[in-house]
């Protein structure tokens, strides 16, 4: 049987979502463990500083992707030689996910749709609470033009990431299967024959999005604006230039918020938990209405969180989805949440669904037929909240994290509380103080203003982070379903025993304790919160 790096020997791949935290850790396995890849093309938009000035393909590539710790191991093996490897093999392409022809020039597309062997899209935004246009743009309508590019190749297959949230608020077991066409997730919990129409839920959103934009510019909108300025500004000396900008701000916020807030009514509305899983299976109706003939599979994973092994234990890059609860419990800010106990946090580390997207690869080579493959652990390798909760709790314990004065932090056990406790807890202890206080600011005299000001503003602050935390979270915290994993499991199954080795996502094989206790939570110290030395230094302590 041929192996999985015999397979993509002299093979071409063009990556969507180059400069993302999946994307780089599957380019990286596919360079360690398939080194005899012919080429990888990597879309990568071109962006501005702060200053106007522009930060080129080519050297985001070198600054946000080979400078990654996640390239360490191979610069260790290529050594001297490897900036000339790196160069050979990784190829910036100029684009942008939300432009027609991903906004790759006529010279380049050229060479690529004769070239490129597999579309690999980890493209899209994984915001959960993005403006409903940005994610409409990013998640459904940029996978439509991974579409279109893919079947410009003359002989591209196409593997398309998606989410196994886009099932939204369905319980029980959910299928590896296509999301319906025109179909809702409350459609399919209802058994609604029609009610969702794809077409007309993308014009929905740019129809509300121009709408938003229109009143925005309202003369009775940019009054309240300069209500709200005066306030702010009392006591201060301010430009006309200067409060143009802050009414400018003002206005792009208020935009925002309306943006976010209609897609998350949008979302909940048709059965999802926010823009991101709404829009993500939009994408994925979209990909199956205008893939044609083009081979494709669509990969779903779980909740992503630090690589098990590759490229080394607990790589992360960024807070994911579990880990702001964590840190905000290791730092004592968090000692309960509306989280059910009973149910099954389906955690997946990076490392192992890059492997299954690598094996899928084959699969897609000259397929007609589109599968759909779970990378979850919950079915066969379960591990409850309560168990999770109790991990944390167990770390930080024994390893406490430090408040400024270096003094260890004492973290209490946590209490699983409703969401409506929680929220009634969040309105006494900052809800009402914030509103007293705000009150009471405009009577202070001026020379006091500043002071309580930054006071309203840090106040305001941790309450819009505990109301986005149960907005974001609670959709998923009490959401018992199991992911079937069966197309996933029959591919591990296939593979000879070499490959079960070098791209192994049998998840059976991860130890709960191990992973949360030695391996993420030392690896989200290490690499986000740049705290002492992490996994390394657990790792190094295991080894002497």
């Amino acid at each position: 049987m041929q192996s999985i790096a015999e397979f993509l020997s002299g093979k071409t791949l063009f990556v969507t979502g180059a400069t993302g935290f999946l994307a780089k850790g599957f380019v990286e396995k596919i360079l360690f463990s398939a080194p005899e890849v012919a080429r990888i093309y990597l879309l990568i938009r071109p962006r501005s500083r702060t200053n106007g000035q522009i930060v080129s393909e080519t050297e985001r590539l070198e600054t946000e992707i080979l400078q990654s710790r996640a390239f360490e191991r191979l610069r260790e093996r290529w050594g001297g030689a490897f900036t000339a490897v790196m160069a050979d093999k990784l190829v910036a392409v100029a684009g942008d996910l939300t432009e027609d022809g991903l906004g790759i020039s006529t010279e380049q597309r050229e060479r690529l749709v004769e070239d490129v062997d597999f579309v690999v899209n980890f493209a899209g935004t994984v915001v959960f609470d993005e403006p409903i246009d940005s994610a409409l743009e990013q998640n459904t309508m940029g996978a439509a033009r991974v579409v279109a590019f893919a079947k410009a190749c003359r002989k591209a297959g196409l593997v398309h990431v998606s989410t196994a949230y886009v099932s939204g608020k369905r319980t029980g077991k959910i299928p590896e299967a296509p999301f319906p066409q025109d179909k809702s997730v409350s459609d399919l919990i209802n058994g609604n024959v029609a009610g969702f129409d794809l077409q007309d839920e993308i014009d929905a959103i740019r129809a509300f999005t121009r709408e938003v934009e229109e009143a925005s510019r309202e003369p009775g909108l940019e009054a309240a604006f300069l209500k709200q300025l005066r306030r702010q500004d009392r006591g201060k000396r301010v430009t006309d230039y200067r409060k143009a900008h802050q009414v400018e701000a003002l206005r792009q916020r208020w935009i925002r918020k309306q943006l976010v807030d209609e897609g998350m009514r949008r979302a909940r509305r048709h059965g999802w938990n926010d823009s991101y899983t709404l829009t993500k299976a939009m994408g994925e109706q979209l990909v199956l209405k205008l893939r044609g003939d083009l081979p494709t599979a669509i990969v779903r994973p779980a909740i992503v969180e630090s690589s098990l092994e590759d490229p080394e234990p607990g790589w992360v890059e960024d807070l994911k989805v579990a880990d702001p609860l964590i840190v905000h419990y290791g730092k004592g800010r968090l000692s309960n949440f509306p989280i059910d106990p009973g149910i099954v946090l389906d955690i997946i580390p990076v490392d192992v669904l890059n492997n299954a997207v690598i094996a899928v690869l084959p699969q897609v080579h000259g397929s007609g037929e589109m599968k759909v493959y779970h990378v979850a652990s919950g079915s066969q390798n379960p591990v409850r909240a309560s168990e999770m909760v109790e991990l944390v709790y167990g770390y930080f314990k024994s390893s406490p994290m430090q408040d400024r004065a270096g003094r260890p932090i004492d973290v209490r056990p946590w209490q699983f509380i409703s969401q409506r406790r929680f929220r009634c807890l969040v309105a006494l202890k900052y809800k009402l103080p914030l509103s007293l206080l705000k009150a009471a600011v405009d009577y202070l005299p001026a020379r006091w203003v500043s002071r309580y000001r930054r006071r309203v503003s840090g106040m305001e602050a941790v309450l819009e982070r505990l109301e986005s935390l149960v907005d974001t979270y609670c959709g998923y915290t009490h959401l018992d379903c199991e992911f079937e994993t069966e197309n996933t499991r029959r591919l591990f199954e296939s593979l000879n025993s070499e490959d079960q080795r070098e791209f192994n996502f049998d998840v059976t094989r991860i130890d709960w304790r191990e992973y949360i206790q030695e391996i993420h939570i030392p690896g989200l110290k290490h690499h986000v919160l740049k705290e002492g030395d992490g996994a390394v230094s657990a790792m190094t302590a295991e080894a002497d």
